[in-house]
Formats: structure tokens, sequence, C-alpha cells
């Protein structure tokens, strides 16, 4: 009896401390990198299941895992890292550098998108917590990238988890699927296809404090692999998740940084709280969510490096909800900062900073309104030429209260239907005397309204813009009156041709035929009726880098202007649009 009732005690005793913890190398791994240790991390967890549950420890070290594993119900896998881990400094490969802490060498599902995950989670409670996992047979040369099944799967369970987590590699890294409450924290890496997948997961769950950047890659912008994962990848993708929080979240280099869509249970509502995304085509993508809407703040995002197409947060039609934006910021390499094309949606932006937009200087808008309700209200914007164009089909909108460095220009296409007010400084009428003579220098604020197709203003020559091959500006002017233009500009010889010149309608007024830095001058004549003068920039575009030794400027440039006077009146006094508009 005494025997019987030791063994007890004891069998008690080993229990309890097994469910507390359970190593896997007592189930016979190897940190070796070469021993297939699936079986023995299959064998620790299911173990700490049967005891109730608990943590199973991988302690440091390389542990290669051919196979795929199942972590259970209350059990959770747990490596070194209390904080989320890196691979190494700088931004070398896994084959450059030797990591420290729980590595896991994941070869399961290559080939096999649609396959049983490297790693699933079954179950309440289950999680994953402070590895390194990478794929070794992953090479960045392989373009496209071959397919994994994802690495690591949540389903059909309550409160399951990711915590400080690496994952260099993964074609897809992490999928929760009908997994309420779930939680993922602490996660860096740089998945390939998509980073973040969720669906049917309700009642609140929470994604925190992630960082997708190009860990294990050696980054280019133009190198194949990279513009693979920034034509293809998505970092965030949300599907049906109710009320979904995510909170300090973070990509680079993606075509999305967080995408909204229906995969087949419908769409998302939530708040998204400190999130950002950079060199991304669409930082947001919004193709569908729940009427209760998307409540994005403090996010910060910015355009693809080269682009010319990027819109940051892009609204789709099917995206029968509310977008609210606030105190976000937009700059880079921007060709519209919000469009909005949803025709049941309503859009509201507040206390929001737009730095940079119309990448290509063809009067894009901050903000695109085609469809749609919208409210717009208490934003700053840089100088440009258009700051929010208000389509036909748009029902109705509110514009107030924004600031904008040169005349705050709208274009409302619905009249009435728009209230736009209050928004500063208001566009200048110039009165009928001021356009007798008149200065415009190109300085970036006061001719911001009247250019198309011209770079950004340049101190150069005390203000300057580069102009494209073909660049006009459009000026104000009394009508069937004759005018000597003069143009003080910068002429490169690389901008020269035959039919170089500054052209009104089909006349060469200005024939630019040597390079030079003066004032160049000819005649223009408005007519009848005509209150507007344009003038059309003709040249030879140019790229600096192609041209010039040493220069790494991609960009195509025309001719320099540095500014712009019309005289219709001799000895009468000159206005000028830069002081006293």
């Amino acid at each position: 009896m005494k025997q019987l009732l030791l063994a007890a005690i004891l069998c008690f005793l080993a229990c309890a401390a097994l469910a507390m913890s359970t190593d896997v190398t007592d189930f016979g791994a190897v940190a070796d990198r070469t021993t297939d240790c699936t079986a023995a991390f299959q064998a620790a967890i299911d173990a700490c299941h049967d005891s109730k549950g608990g943590v199973v420890s991988v302690p440091t070290g390389y542990y290669c895992l051919k196979g795929r594993i199942v972590v259970r119900d209350g059990v959770i896998l747990k490596g070194t890292y209390e904080a989320p881990p890196t691979n190494g400094p700088g931004n070398r490969t896994h084959q450059d550098v030797d990591m420290k802490g729980s590595v896991l060498m994941a070869y399961a599902g290559k080939d096999d998108p649609e396959g049983e995950p490297f790693i699933r989670l079954s179950g309440d409670n289950a999680g994953v917590q402070g590895l390194i996992i990478y794929y070794p047979e992953w090479l960045q040369e392989t373009v496209p990238p071959i397919p994994y099944s994802p690495c690591i799967f949540g389903s059909d369970g309550n409160n399951q988890s990711v915590v400080n987590c690496n994952l260099l590699n993964p074609y897809v890294g992490i999928k929760f699927h009908s997994s309420h409450r779930m939680h993922i924290s602490g996660v860096q890496g740089y998945p390939i296809k998509t980073g973040i997948s969720i669906d049917e997961c309700y009642d609140i769950c929470r994604i925190e404090n992630i960082h997708f950047w190009p860990y294990n890659v050696i980054y280019r912008a133009d190198d194949p692999y990279c513009k693979w994962i920034n034509q293809n990848g998505t970092a965030f993708e949300f599907a049906r998740t109710d009320w979904q929080y995510c909170t300090n979240t973070f990509c680079f280099g993606y075509n999305a940084g967080y995408r909204f869509v229906d995969l087949g249970h419908g769409g998302c509502n939530g708040s998204f709280l400190c999130i950002g995304a950079d060199s991304c085509v669409n930082a947001v993508s919004v193709e569908k969510l729940q009427r209760m809407g998307l409540a994005i703040t403090n996010g910060e995002f910015v355009g693809r490096w080269s682009s010319t197409d990027s819109c940051t947060v892009d609204i789709k039609p099917e995206a029968d909800g509310k977008v609210g934006l606030s105190n976000c910021t937009f700059w880079g390499p921007i060709d519209t900062c919000i469009r909005s094309a949803a025709p049941k949606g309503v859009l509201s932006v507040s206390g929001c900073n737009f730095v940079s937009w119309n990448i290509n200087s063809d009067d894009s808008p901050a903000i695109s309104l085609r469809e749609g309700k919208a409210v717009i209200t208490g934003n700053t914007f840089a100088a440009n030429t258009l700051h929010v164009d208000v389509q036909k089909n748009v029902k109705s909108a509110v514009i107030t209260d924004n600031l904008a460095d040169n005349d705050f220009a709208v274009n409302n296409a619905i009249g009435r239907k728009a209230k736009i007010e209050g928004n500063m400084p208001e566009p200048f009428v110039p009165s009928p005397a001021d356009l007798v003579n008149y200065t415009l220098d190109f300085q970036g604020d006061a001719e911001a309204s009247m250019i198309k197709g011209f770079e950004g203003a340049e101190s150069r020559f005390g203000g300057m813009r580069w102009s494209h091959a073909e660049s006009s500006v459009t000026l104000p002017a009394l009508p069937d009156t004759e005018y000597t233009l003069s143009m003080y500009l910068h002429v490169p010889g690389y901008a020269l041709s035959e039919t170089s010149g500054i052209y009104c309608g089909d006349d060469c007024v200005i024939k630019l035929d040597k390079e030079q830095v003066k004032t160049l001058s000819g005649k223009v004549k408005t007519g009848k009726g005509q209150k507007t003068l344009t003038l059309d920039i003709r040249v030879k575009g140019w790229v600096p880098m192609e041209q010039e030794e040493g220069s790494t400027d991609p960009r195509e440039l025309g001719v320099g202007v540095m500014q712009i006077k019309l005289e219709s009146k001799k000895g009468a006094p000159f206005f000028n649009f830069n002081r006293e508009k």
C-alpha cells in the first residue's frame, strides 16, 4: 500500500513538473542543423498537452524540422527570446550570420501553398513564442519565389497567440482563420506573399508591435526579388474580423501595406492606431469593409520608391462603409494620396498632413473624390496645383477649415452639393490693373496653381523649377491684349533640338537654340474675351544620371524656369505675384 501511494505521489509530481515545462531535447531533439527534429518536437508537445498543458521549451540552437508540427490547446512552444528578435546586424542574410537563440529551420510545405502549415495552432490557448524561423532552401535569386504553405496557422480555437518571433522569409507568415480573441505581438521579419492574414476572427482580436522590413534580404528597389514583393506582396490582410485592434505596426516594400478584403465571409471593421507603410504601391487598399467602418489614426504613409502610380489610400468601388483617417501623414513619391471611389462609401479626413503628391506633375490631387460622400476638414497641405478634386458622381462633400502653403485649390464638379468654406489661403483673384504688367517668380508658391508638368521648386538661381520635355504654364491675362513675354531660363544643351522653344498655340514665340542662362523675350497676344494665356514648353527631355558624370538623378528634365514677366504697357508699374498676392 505504501509503495502504491509513493508511486502515485511521484507520478503526480512528475506530471506537475511536465506541465510546468517540457524541453524538446528531452524527447530527442538535437540542435545540429541536420537531424530531423519533427518527431521529437511533436512528442514533447503531445506529452505537455496530455499533462494538462504548459510550456515546451526550445533551447538555444538550430533545429532542423523536415515535417509539420501541431501545437495543441494549452501548450506554448517557447524559444529563448523575451523580446522581438532579429537575425543579426545590418541586412545580412541567414547564410551570412550565425543567429543566436532558438532557431527553427523549416522545410515543410514547399510548392504546396494551400497545404498544411509548418506550425498549426489547434484548440484554445495554443501559442508560439520567442523563436526565429527561416526557410533554408530560400534564395533571393529565385524569382518568382517558390510558394510554401503558411509558416504559422491558427484556427478553430480561442486566445491563440504568436509572440516575440522573427519570421525571416516565409511565403505566408501567419494566418488566423476562425481563431477568436487571437493575439499577435512582437513579430518581425519579411514574409514574401502575405505577412498576416485574418478571417472569421471575432470577439476583438489584437495585432500589435509588428515590423515587416527587409530582414534577411540584400535590398535594392530594382532587385527582381524586391520588385516581385513590391508588385505582389501584402503585409497585412484583413477579411472578416469584428472590431479588430491593430496598433504600432509597420511594413516596407509591399504592393499593399494594409489590404481590406472579403475572402468569402465578409469584411473588416476595427481600430488601426499608429500604423505605417513605406514604399508600397497602396499603403492602404480598401476593397471591402463592414458598414461600421475603419478608424485609422496616426498613420504614416509613404509612396513606392521610383513610383509614378502610387496611391497611398485607395478605396475601391465595393467598399460600402466609412473610412475615417485622423492625424495621418502622407509623403514621398505619390501620385494621389487618397482616392475614394465607393458609391456607398463615406470618407472622413481630419487633422492630416499632406506633404507631397502629384509625382507626375499632371495635376493629380492630394484627395480624389470620385464617388460617395466625404468630409475633409482641418488638414494641412503643401503647395501644389490641386488639393481636392470633387468629381461629378460624388453625392456630397464638406471641405472646410483646411490650410495650404499656396492657394487652396478645389475642383468642384457637384456645385451646391459641396460645402467649401474657411479654407486658407483663399484663391487670389488679380484685378485688371494687376494684369497690365506683372512678374511671376518660380519660387514654389505663387506659380504652383498655374503650372503643369514641372518638378518641385529649387533654390538655385534664387528659385527655379525644372520643366519636363513638355510642360505648360497658364497665366492670367487681359483679353485682346498684346504682351511682351520675358522668361528667365536655364537652357542646358541636352534640352536642345530643332523644335525646342516656348510656344503659344502653334506659334514658337521664343526659340531655344543654344545653351544659356539668361532672359529671352517674344511677343504674345490674347484673343477677344480670352482671360488666360497658355505657354507650352517643348524641348528635348534628358536624364541627369545619363548625361552627367557622378549624377544619380533619374528624373527626365527639360529647361529651368526662374521668372516669367508679361508687359503690355511701357512705363506702367509691375505687379509682383509673389510679394503682393
